[in-house]
Protein backbone atom coordinates (compact mmCIF):
# COMPACT_ATOMS: atom_id res chain seq x y z
CA UNK A 1 0.00 0.00 0.00
CA UNK A 2 1.10 3.56 -0.63
CA UNK A 3 -0.26 7.09 -0.47
CA UNK A 4 -0.85 9.74 -3.12
CA UNK A 5 -0.92 13.30 -1.85
CA UNK A 6 -3.32 15.31 -4.00
CA UNK A 7 -2.84 17.00 -6.32
CA UNK A 8 -0.98 14.26 -8.13
CA UNK A 9 0.65 16.75 -10.54
CA UNK A 10 0.99 20.15 -8.92
CA UNK A 11 0.65 23.35 -10.91
CA UNK A 12 -0.62 23.95 -14.42
CA UNK A 13 -1.32 20.36 -15.56
CA UNK A 14 -4.95 20.38 -16.75
CA UNK A 15 -7.12 17.89 -18.68
CA UNK A 16 -5.23 14.72 -17.70
CA UNK A 17 -5.47 11.53 -19.75
CA UNK A 18 -4.05 8.25 -18.47
CA UNK A 19 -3.30 4.82 -19.93
CA UNK A 20 -1.57 1.64 -18.75
CA UNK A 21 0.81 -0.50 -20.80
CA UNK A 22 1.72 -3.65 -18.86
CA UNK A 23 2.95 -2.38 -15.50
CA UNK A 24 3.65 1.14 -16.73
CA UNK A 25 1.32 4.14 -16.54
CA UNK A 26 1.40 7.34 -18.59
CA UNK A 27 -0.31 10.72 -18.18
CA UNK A 28 -0.50 13.60 -20.66
CA UNK A 29 -1.88 17.12 -20.16
CA UNK A 30 -3.03 20.18 -22.12
CA UNK A 31 -0.46 22.91 -22.80
CA UNK A 32 -2.40 25.52 -24.83
CA UNK A 33 0.18 27.93 -26.34
CA UNK A 34 3.22 26.72 -24.42
CA UNK A 35 5.94 24.78 -26.20
CA UNK A 36 7.00 22.06 -26.28
CA UNK A 37 3.46 20.70 -26.12
CA UNK A 38 1.82 17.91 -24.10
CA UNK A 39 4.16 16.63 -21.35
CA UNK A 40 4.38 12.86 -20.83
CA UNK A 41 4.65 11.50 -17.29
CA UNK A 42 5.52 7.92 -16.37
CA UNK A 43 4.92 5.84 -13.27
CA UNK A 44 5.10 2.19 -12.25
CA UNK A 45 3.06 2.49 -9.07
CA UNK A 46 0.66 5.45 -9.65
CA UNK A 47 2.36 7.26 -6.77
CA UNK A 48 5.72 8.42 -8.09
CA UNK A 49 5.64 10.21 -11.44
CA UNK A 50 8.48 11.44 -13.61
CA UNK A 51 8.30 13.51 -16.76
CA UNK A 52 9.98 11.58 -19.59
CA UNK A 53 9.41 14.01 -22.44
CA UNK A 54 6.92 15.96 -24.53
CA UNK A 55 4.76 14.74 -27.39
CA UNK A 56 4.88 17.88 -29.54
CA UNK A 57 8.50 18.98 -29.66
CA UNK A 58 8.74 20.34 -33.21
CA UNK A 59 7.05 23.21 -34.99
CA UNK A 60 5.99 20.75 -37.70
CA UNK A 61 3.82 19.11 -35.04
CA UNK A 62 2.49 22.23 -33.39
CA UNK A 63 1.35 25.44 -35.07
CA UNK A 64 1.58 28.28 -32.58
CA UNK A 65 2.69 31.34 -34.54
CA UNK A 66 0.78 34.39 -33.32
CA UNK A 67 -1.41 32.26 -31.05
CA UNK A 68 -2.78 33.78 -27.85
CA UNK A 69 -2.04 32.11 -24.52
CA UNK A 70 -5.27 30.16 -23.90
CA UNK A 71 -5.55 28.91 -27.48
CA UNK A 72 -3.44 26.18 -29.05
CA UNK A 73 -3.53 22.63 -27.66
CA UNK A 74 -6.68 21.53 -25.85
CA UNK A 75 -7.38 18.24 -24.06
CA UNK A 76 -5.08 15.42 -25.23
CA UNK A 77 -5.75 11.70 -24.95
CA UNK A 78 -3.09 8.97 -24.77
CA UNK A 79 -3.77 5.36 -25.75
CA UNK A 80 -1.78 2.23 -26.70
CA UNK A 81 -2.67 -0.28 -29.42
CA UNK A 82 -0.61 -3.01 -31.08
CA UNK A 83 2.83 -1.78 -29.96
CA UNK A 84 2.08 1.82 -30.88
CA UNK A 85 1.32 4.82 -28.68
CA UNK A 86 -1.31 7.28 -29.88
CA UNK A 87 -1.91 10.84 -28.71
CA UNK A 88 -4.91 12.65 -30.13
CA UNK A 89 -5.83 16.26 -29.40
CA UNK A 90 -7.11 19.55 -30.82
CA UNK A 91 -5.12 22.56 -31.95
CA UNK A 92 -7.91 25.12 -31.86
CA UNK A 93 -5.59 27.68 -33.48
CA UNK A 94 -4.56 25.70 -36.54
CA UNK A 95 -5.45 22.35 -38.07
CA UNK A 96 -8.13 21.19 -35.66
CA UNK A 97 -8.17 17.59 -34.46
CA UNK A 98 -5.13 15.41 -35.14
CA UNK A 99 -3.20 12.45 -33.80
CA UNK A 100 0.46 11.46 -33.62
CA UNK A 101 2.09 8.09 -32.98
CA UNK A 102 5.27 6.75 -31.38
CA UNK A 103 6.97 3.45 -30.66
CA UNK A 104 8.04 4.76 -27.25
CA UNK A 105 6.10 7.18 -25.04
CA UNK A 106 9.16 9.42 -24.61
CA UNK A 107 9.22 9.80 -28.39
CA UNK A 108 10.06 10.74 -30.99
CA UNK A 109 6.45 11.22 -32.03
CA UNK A 110 5.32 11.41 -35.64
CA UNK A 111 4.17 14.44 -37.58
CA UNK A 112 0.44 15.12 -37.07
CA UNK A 113 -2.28 13.35 -39.02
CA UNK A 114 -5.14 15.84 -39.29
CA UNK A 115 -8.72 14.57 -39.43
CA UNK A 116 -10.42 16.93 -41.85
CA UNK A 117 -13.98 15.85 -41.07
CA UNK A 118 -13.63 15.81 -37.29
CA UNK A 119 -15.76 18.61 -35.89
CA UNK A 120 -15.46 19.94 -32.36
CA UNK A 121 -12.78 19.44 -29.72
CA UNK A 122 -11.52 16.97 -27.11
CA UNK A 123 -11.14 13.81 -29.24
CA UNK A 124 -10.37 10.37 -27.82
CA UNK A 125 -9.64 6.96 -29.32
CA UNK A 126 -11.11 3.53 -28.54
CA UNK A 127 -9.72 0.26 -29.87
CA UNK A 128 -11.65 -3.01 -30.17
CA UNK A 129 -10.35 -6.00 -32.07
CA UNK A 130 -8.83 -4.67 -35.27
CA UNK A 131 -10.92 -1.54 -35.27
CA UNK A 132 -10.29 2.00 -34.04
CA UNK A 133 -13.06 4.43 -33.16
CA UNK A 134 -12.99 8.19 -32.76
CA UNK A 135 -15.16 9.76 -30.07
CA UNK A 136 -15.47 13.50 -29.89
CA UNK A 137 -17.56 16.51 -28.96
CA UNK A 138 -19.21 19.12 -31.16
CA UNK A 139 -21.89 21.78 -30.99
CA UNK A 140 -25.32 20.67 -32.14
CA UNK A 141 -26.40 21.90 -35.55
CA UNK A 142 -29.73 22.93 -34.03
CA UNK A 143 -28.21 24.22 -30.78
CA UNK A 144 -30.78 25.90 -28.57
CA UNK A 145 -28.26 27.73 -26.38
CA UNK A 146 -24.54 28.45 -26.04
CA UNK A 147 -22.82 25.25 -24.94
CA UNK A 148 -25.51 22.91 -26.35
CA UNK A 149 -23.23 20.05 -27.42
CA UNK A 150 -23.30 16.37 -28.35
CA UNK A 151 -20.95 13.38 -28.21
CA UNK A 152 -20.38 11.39 -31.39
CA UNK A 153 -18.55 8.24 -32.51
CA UNK A 154 -17.16 7.29 -35.91
CA UNK A 155 -14.78 4.63 -37.17
CA UNK A 156 -11.20 5.77 -37.85
CA UNK A 157 -9.19 4.09 -40.61
CA UNK A 158 -5.64 4.17 -39.27
CA UNK A 159 -4.14 3.07 -42.59
CA UNK A 160 -5.61 6.08 -44.38
CA UNK A 161 -5.74 8.46 -41.41
CA UNK A 162 -9.40 9.19 -42.20
CA UNK A 163 -12.75 8.96 -40.50
CA UNK A 164 -15.00 6.53 -42.31
CA UNK A 165 -18.54 5.20 -42.17
CA UNK A 166 -21.58 6.56 -40.40
CA UNK A 167 -21.48 9.19 -37.68
CA UNK A 168 -23.29 8.09 -34.52
CA UNK A 169 -24.46 10.74 -32.05
CA UNK A 170 -24.60 8.89 -28.72
CA UNK A 171 -25.22 11.44 -25.94
CA UNK A 172 -25.73 15.11 -25.18
CA UNK A 173 -25.07 15.16 -21.45
CA UNK A 174 -26.64 13.95 -18.24
CA UNK A 175 -28.78 16.95 -17.32
CA UNK A 176 -31.61 18.79 -18.97
CA UNK A 177 -30.11 21.72 -20.87
CA UNK A 178 -26.64 20.40 -20.06
CA UNK A 179 -23.85 22.78 -21.05
CA UNK A 180 -20.48 21.83 -22.51
CA UNK A 181 -20.75 18.06 -22.74
CA UNK A 182 -17.09 17.52 -23.66
CA UNK A 183 -13.87 15.64 -22.93
CA UNK A 184 -15.38 12.24 -23.86
CA UNK A 185 -13.64 8.91 -23.35
CA UNK A 186 -14.98 5.49 -24.41
CA UNK A 187 -14.32 2.24 -22.51
CA UNK A 188 -15.46 -1.38 -22.53
CA UNK A 189 -15.97 -3.27 -19.27
CA UNK A 190 -17.80 -6.58 -19.18
CA UNK A 191 -20.98 -6.38 -21.25
CA UNK A 192 -21.09 -2.59 -21.32
CA UNK A 193 -19.57 0.26 -23.24
CA UNK A 194 -19.16 3.44 -21.19
CA UNK A 195 -18.95 7.08 -22.28
CA UNK A 196 -17.32 9.32 -19.68
CA UNK A 197 -17.61 13.09 -20.18
CA UNK A 198 -17.00 16.45 -18.56
CA UNK A 199 -20.04 18.65 -18.14
CA UNK A 200 -20.94 22.12 -16.87
CA UNK A 201 -17.90 24.00 -18.17
CA UNK A 202 -14.40 23.93 -16.73
CA UNK A 203 -15.01 26.36 -13.85
CA UNK A 204 -16.99 26.13 -10.62
CA UNK A 205 -19.86 24.04 -12.09
CA UNK A 206 -17.50 21.44 -13.59
CA UNK A 207 -18.36 17.74 -13.19
CA UNK A 208 -17.84 14.21 -14.49
CA UNK A 209 -20.78 12.21 -15.84
CA UNK A 210 -21.13 8.75 -17.40
CA UNK A 211 -23.51 6.69 -19.54
CA UNK A 212 -23.50 3.06 -20.68
CA UNK A 213 -24.82 0.79 -23.41
CA UNK A 214 -24.57 -2.85 -24.41
CA UNK A 215 -23.96 -1.69 -27.98
CA UNK A 216 -21.11 0.52 -29.13
CA UNK A 217 -23.30 3.00 -30.94
CA UNK A 218 -26.01 3.05 -28.28
CA UNK A 219 -28.52 3.95 -27.18
CA UNK A 220 -26.71 5.05 -24.01
CA UNK A 221 -28.42 5.33 -20.64
CA UNK A 222 -27.10 7.94 -18.20
CA UNK A 223 -25.98 6.84 -14.77
CA UNK A 224 -28.92 7.43 -12.38
CA UNK A 225 -26.67 9.24 -9.90
CA UNK A 226 -24.80 11.54 -12.26
CA UNK A 227 -22.57 13.41 -11.81
CA UNK A 228 -20.31 10.67 -10.49
CA UNK A 229 -17.91 13.38 -9.31
CA UNK A 230 -18.15 17.12 -8.74
CA UNK A 231 -17.28 19.63 -6.02
CA UNK A 232 -19.77 22.30 -7.04
CA UNK A 233 -22.10 21.29 -4.19
CA UNK A 234 -19.35 21.92 -1.61
CA UNK A 235 -19.49 25.69 -1.94
CA UNK A 236 -17.04 28.39 -2.89
CA UNK A 237 -14.98 27.85 0.27
CA UNK A 238 -14.08 24.26 -0.60
CA UNK A 239 -10.36 23.54 -0.63
CA UNK A 240 -10.56 21.94 -4.10
CA UNK A 241 -12.95 23.26 -6.77
CA UNK A 242 -13.65 23.07 -10.53
CA UNK A 243 -13.35 19.26 -10.40
CA UNK A 244 -14.01 17.52 -13.70
CA UNK A 245 -12.63 16.20 -17.01
CA UNK A 246 -11.59 12.68 -15.99
CA UNK A 247 -10.03 9.55 -17.45
CA UNK A 248 -10.01 6.10 -15.83
CA UNK A 249 -7.50 3.27 -15.71
CA UNK A 250 -7.46 -0.35 -14.50
CA UNK A 251 -4.44 -1.87 -12.76
CA UNK A 252 -3.14 -5.37 -13.54
CA UNK A 253 -4.76 -6.49 -10.26
CA UNK A 254 -8.22 -5.27 -11.27
CA UNK A 255 -8.34 -2.07 -9.23
CA UNK A 256 -9.70 1.06 -10.89
CA UNK A 257 -8.67 4.69 -10.49
CA UNK A 258 -9.58 8.00 -12.07
CA UNK A 259 -7.58 11.16 -12.78
CA UNK A 260 -9.19 14.55 -13.25
CA UNK A 261 -8.50 18.27 -13.05
CA UNK A 262 -9.25 20.57 -10.16
CA UNK A 263 -8.14 23.89 -8.69
CA UNK A 264 -7.02 24.99 -5.23
CA UNK A 265 -8.31 28.57 -4.93
CA UNK A 266 -7.41 31.00 -2.20
CA UNK A 267 -10.06 33.65 -1.53
CA UNK A 268 -11.61 32.76 -4.89
CA UNK A 269 -8.41 32.93 -6.98
CA UNK A 270 -6.27 30.02 -8.19
CA UNK A 271 -2.88 31.22 -9.51
CA UNK A 272 -1.69 27.65 -10.06
CA UNK A 273 -4.49 26.99 -12.51
CA UNK A 274 -6.00 23.56 -13.08
CA UNK A 275 -3.99 20.69 -11.62
CA UNK A 276 -4.16 16.89 -11.89
CA UNK A 277 -5.91 15.02 -9.06
CA UNK A 278 -6.43 11.31 -8.39
CA UNK A 279 -9.15 9.15 -6.84
CA UNK A 280 -10.26 5.56 -6.32
CA UNK A 281 -13.06 4.13 -8.46
CA UNK A 282 -15.11 1.01 -7.73
CA UNK A 283 -18.01 -0.61 -9.57
CA UNK A 284 -21.45 -1.29 -8.13
CA UNK A 285 -24.22 -2.71 -10.35
CA UNK A 286 -21.99 -1.94 -13.34
CA UNK A 287 -21.83 1.77 -12.45
CA UNK A 288 -18.72 3.55 -11.12
CA UNK A 289 -18.47 5.03 -7.62
CA UNK A 290 -15.68 7.55 -6.94
CA UNK A 291 -14.17 7.35 -3.44
CA UNK A 292 -16.99 5.25 -1.92
CA UNK A 293 -18.52 6.66 1.23
CA UNK A 294 -17.20 10.15 0.50
CA UNK A 295 -17.94 11.05 -3.12
CA UNK A 296 -15.29 13.77 -3.22
CA UNK A 297 -11.52 14.02 -3.54
CA UNK A 298 -9.29 13.06 -0.63
CA UNK A 299 -6.17 14.94 0.39
CA UNK A 300 -4.42 11.59 0.81
CA UNK A 301 -5.46 8.77 -1.51
CA UNK A 302 -4.41 5.25 -0.60
CA UNK A 303 -3.25 3.09 -3.50
CA UNK A 304 -2.74 -0.66 -3.41
CA UNK A 305 -0.08 -2.31 -5.53
CA UNK A 306 2.46 -5.09 -5.64
CA UNK A 307 5.47 -2.79 -5.89
CA UNK A 308 6.10 0.75 -4.74
CA UNK A 309 8.67 2.47 -6.95
CA UNK A 310 10.40 4.80 -4.51
CA UNK A 311 13.18 5.69 -6.95
CA UNK A 312 11.02 8.03 -9.01
CA UNK A 313 10.30 11.55 -7.78
CA UNK A 314 7.24 13.62 -8.58
CA UNK A 315 7.83 15.82 -11.62
CA UNK A 316 11.45 16.74 -10.97
CA UNK A 317 14.89 15.16 -10.92
CA UNK A 318 16.46 18.12 -9.13
CA UNK A 319 15.01 20.99 -7.16
CA UNK A 320 16.77 23.79 -9.04
CA UNK A 321 16.89 24.29 -12.79
CA UNK A 322 20.44 24.05 -14.11
CA UNK A 323 21.14 25.29 -17.61
CA UNK A 324 22.15 22.46 -19.90
CA UNK A 325 21.48 21.06 -23.37
CA UNK A 326 18.82 19.90 -23.77
CA UNK A 327 16.99 22.12 -21.32
CA UNK A 328 15.35 20.72 -18.19
CA UNK A 329 12.00 19.12 -19.14
CA UNK A 330 10.25 21.58 -16.83
CA UNK A 331 11.32 24.49 -19.06
CA UNK A 332 8.66 25.85 -21.40
CA UNK A 333 8.35 28.70 -23.90
CA UNK A 334 5.43 30.90 -24.90
CA UNK A 335 5.14 29.49 -28.43
CA UNK A 336 8.25 27.97 -30.01
CA UNK A 337 11.37 30.09 -29.53
CA UNK A 338 13.14 31.84 -32.37
CA UNK A 339 16.39 30.25 -33.55
CA UNK A 340 19.28 31.81 -31.63
CA UNK A 341 17.05 33.12 -28.83
CA UNK A 342 19.27 31.53 -26.18
CA UNK A 343 22.58 29.76 -25.78
CA UNK A 344 23.71 27.52 -22.94
CA UNK A 345 27.28 28.43 -22.08
CA UNK A 346 30.05 26.19 -20.78
CA UNK A 347 30.13 28.08 -17.48
CA UNK A 348 26.64 26.82 -16.64
CA UNK A 349 24.91 30.10 -17.49
CA UNK A 350 22.36 30.81 -20.18
CA UNK A 351 22.59 33.80 -22.52
CA UNK A 352 19.14 35.13 -23.41
CA UNK A 353 18.90 37.49 -26.37
CA UNK A 354 17.06 40.82 -26.12
CA UNK A 355 14.67 40.19 -29.00
CA UNK A 356 12.64 43.17 -30.31
CA UNK A 357 9.29 41.59 -29.42
CA UNK A 358 7.61 41.94 -26.06
CA UNK A 359 5.33 39.57 -24.20
CA UNK A 360 2.19 41.00 -25.81
CA UNK A 361 3.41 40.73 -29.40
CA UNK A 362 2.46 38.00 -31.87
CA UNK A 363 6.06 36.88 -32.29
CA UNK A 364 7.52 34.56 -29.65
CA UNK A 365 9.13 36.53 -26.80
CA UNK A 366 12.49 35.71 -25.27
CA UNK A 367 11.01 33.84 -22.31
CA UNK A 368 11.96 30.56 -20.65
CA UNK A 369 9.68 29.63 -17.79
CA UNK A 370 8.48 26.85 -15.55
CA UNK A 371 5.14 26.15 -13.91
CA UNK A 372 4.37 27.67 -10.52
CA UNK A 373 3.65 24.58 -8.42
CA UNK A 374 2.69 25.91 -5.00
CA UNK A 375 1.32 28.98 -3.25
CA UNK A 376 4.75 29.31 -1.62
CA UNK A 377 6.91 29.26 -4.75
CA UNK A 378 10.02 31.27 -5.48
CA UNK A 379 12.58 31.74 -8.22
CA UNK A 380 15.98 33.32 -7.69
CA UNK A 381 18.86 33.92 -10.10
CA UNK A 382 21.92 36.05 -10.70
CA UNK A 383 21.69 38.17 -13.84
CA UNK A 384 24.61 39.79 -15.65
CA UNK A 385 23.34 42.48 -17.97
CA UNK A 386 24.34 45.90 -19.24
CA UNK A 387 21.27 47.41 -20.94
CA UNK A 388 21.25 50.11 -23.58
CA UNK A 389 18.49 52.01 -25.35
CA UNK A 390 15.17 50.35 -24.44
CA UNK A 391 16.54 46.95 -23.45
CA UNK A 392 15.48 45.14 -20.29
CA UNK A 393 15.96 41.68 -18.82
CA UNK A 394 15.07 39.88 -15.62
CA UNK A 395 12.31 37.74 -14.14
CA UNK A 396 8.67 37.61 -15.09
CA UNK A 397 5.55 36.22 -13.41
CA UNK A 398 3.20 35.31 -16.24
CA UNK A 399 -0.48 34.53 -16.52
CA UNK A 400 -0.93 35.51 -20.16
CA UNK A 401 0.35 38.02 -22.72
CA UNK A 402 -1.78 40.82 -21.22
CA UNK A 403 -1.47 40.00 -17.50
CA UNK A 404 1.93 39.62 -15.83
CA UNK A 405 4.63 41.22 -13.66
CA UNK A 406 8.08 42.15 -15.02
CA UNK A 407 10.99 42.51 -12.57
CA UNK A 408 13.85 43.72 -14.75
CA UNK A 409 17.13 45.54 -15.14
CA UNK A 410 16.87 48.41 -17.61
CA UNK A 411 18.33 51.84 -18.38
CA UNK A 412 17.74 54.64 -15.93
CA UNK A 413 14.92 57.03 -16.54
CA UNK A 414 16.37 60.05 -18.34
CA UNK A 415 19.93 58.66 -18.21
CA UNK A 416 20.83 56.21 -20.98
CA UNK A 417 24.22 55.48 -19.39
CA UNK A 418 22.74 54.52 -16.01
CA UNK A 419 20.85 51.42 -14.92
CA UNK A 420 17.80 50.82 -12.79
CA UNK A 421 15.70 48.07 -11.33
CA UNK A 422 12.12 48.29 -12.52
CA UNK A 423 8.92 46.50 -11.51
CA UNK A 424 6.01 46.70 -13.93
CA UNK A 425 2.58 45.18 -13.43
CA UNK A 426 0.48 44.61 -16.56
CA UNK A 427 -3.28 44.15 -16.26
CA UNK A 428 -5.46 43.77 -19.34
CA UNK A 429 -2.56 45.07 -21.42
CA UNK A 430 -2.14 48.28 -19.39
CA UNK A 431 1.28 48.85 -17.82
CA UNK A 432 1.72 50.24 -14.33
CA UNK A 433 5.25 51.05 -13.14
CA UNK A 434 5.24 50.08 -9.47
CA UNK A 435 8.90 50.64 -8.67
CA UNK A 436 12.04 52.05 -10.29
CA UNK A 437 15.36 52.87 -8.66
CA UNK A 438 18.86 53.45 -9.98
CA UNK A 439 21.63 50.90 -9.43
CA UNK A 440 25.35 50.92 -10.14
CA UNK A 441 26.27 47.29 -10.78
CA UNK A 442 26.16 44.96 -13.79
CA UNK A 443 25.38 41.78 -11.82
CA UNK A 444 22.29 41.49 -9.70
CA UNK A 445 20.55 38.78 -7.68
CA UNK A 446 16.81 38.92 -8.31
CA UNK A 447 14.13 36.89 -6.60
CA UNK A 448 10.38 36.53 -7.11
CA UNK A 449 8.39 34.79 -4.38
CA UNK A 450 4.71 33.90 -4.71
CA UNK A 451 3.34 33.85 -1.17
CA UNK A 452 -0.41 33.25 -1.22
CA UNK A 453 -1.93 35.96 -3.37
CA UNK A 454 1.08 38.25 -3.14
CA UNK A 455 4.21 38.34 -5.27
CA UNK A 456 7.28 39.53 -3.36
CA UNK A 457 10.11 41.06 -5.40
CA UNK A 458 13.58 41.08 -3.86
CA UNK A 459 16.97 42.35 -5.09
CA UNK A 460 20.28 41.53 -3.41
CA UNK A 461 18.29 39.94 -0.58
CA UNK A 462 16.29 43.09 0.12
CA UNK A 463 12.52 43.17 -0.28
CA UNK A 464 11.41 45.89 -2.67
CA UNK A 465 7.64 45.43 -2.60
CA UNK A 466 4.64 43.09 -2.35
CA UNK A 467 2.27 42.90 -5.32
CA UNK A 468 -1.32 41.69 -5.26
CA UNK A 469 -1.71 39.11 -8.07
CA UNK A 470 -5.45 38.37 -7.84
CA UNK A 471 -6.06 39.98 -11.22
CA UNK A 472 -3.40 37.75 -12.78
CA UNK A 473 -5.50 34.59 -12.63
CA UNK A 474 -8.07 32.91 -14.84
CA UNK A 475 -10.77 33.86 -12.35
CA UNK A 476 -10.12 37.55 -13.08
CA UNK A 477 -8.33 37.68 -16.45
CA UNK A 478 -10.10 34.73 -18.12
CA UNK A 479 -8.48 31.91 -20.03
CA UNK A 480 -7.57 28.36 -19.09
CA UNK A 481 -3.93 28.49 -18.00
CA UNK A 482 -2.08 28.55 -14.72
CA UNK A 483 0.80 30.87 -13.97
CA UNK A 484 4.43 30.35 -14.89
CA UNK A 485 7.61 32.12 -13.79
CA UNK A 486 10.86 32.54 -15.67
CA UNK A 487 13.56 34.64 -17.32
CA UNK A 488 12.82 37.29 -19.92
CA UNK A 489 14.64 39.75 -22.19
CA UNK A 490 13.54 42.33 -24.76
CA UNK A 491 14.70 45.43 -26.61
CA UNK A 492 11.10 46.74 -26.64
CA UNK A 493 10.82 46.91 -30.45
CA UNK A 494 14.29 48.39 -30.96
CA UNK A 495 15.59 46.46 -33.98
CA UNK A 496 18.91 48.31 -34.24
CA UNK A 497 20.69 46.89 -31.21
CA UNK A 498 21.23 43.39 -29.91
CA UNK A 499 22.36 42.28 -26.49
CA UNK A 500 22.40 39.28 -24.16
CA UNK A 501 21.47 38.84 -20.53
CA UNK A 502 23.23 36.01 -18.74
CA UNK A 503 21.44 34.09 -16.01
CA UNK A 504 22.82 31.60 -13.50
CA UNK A 505 20.84 28.51 -12.51
CA UNK A 506 17.30 29.09 -11.26
CA UNK A 507 16.99 28.44 -7.54
CA UNK A 508 13.48 27.19 -6.81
Amino acid sequence: MGNIYNPLLKGFYPDPSICRVGNDYYIVNSTFSYAPGVPVFHSRDLIHWKQIGHVLEREEQLRLKGVKMSHGIYAPCIRYYKETYYMITTNVSGGGNFYVTAEKPEGPWSDPIYLKDAEGIDPSLFFEGNDCYYIGQRGKKDAKYYGDCEIWIQKLDLNKGELTGEVHVVWDGAFKNAVWAEGPHLYKRGDYYYVLIAEGGTAYEHSICIARSRRLFGPYEPCPYNPILTHRHLGHNAKVQNVGHGDIVETPNGQWYIVMLGTRPKEGYAPLGRETFFAELVWENNWPIVNPGEGKLRDIQEVSGDQIDSEQNLCEDEKNIKWKNPLDKRCIFFRFPEKGMYEVEENGKIALKTLPQCMSDDLSPAYIGTRVTSMDFHMETMIEFTPCNNQEAGLIYLHDENNYVRFVITVSSGNEEGQSIKIVKVEEGKEIVLFQDEINRNAHRLKMHLKGLELICMAEGNKLMNIDIRRLTSEAAGGFVGCTMGIYATSNHDTHSSNYARFSELIL
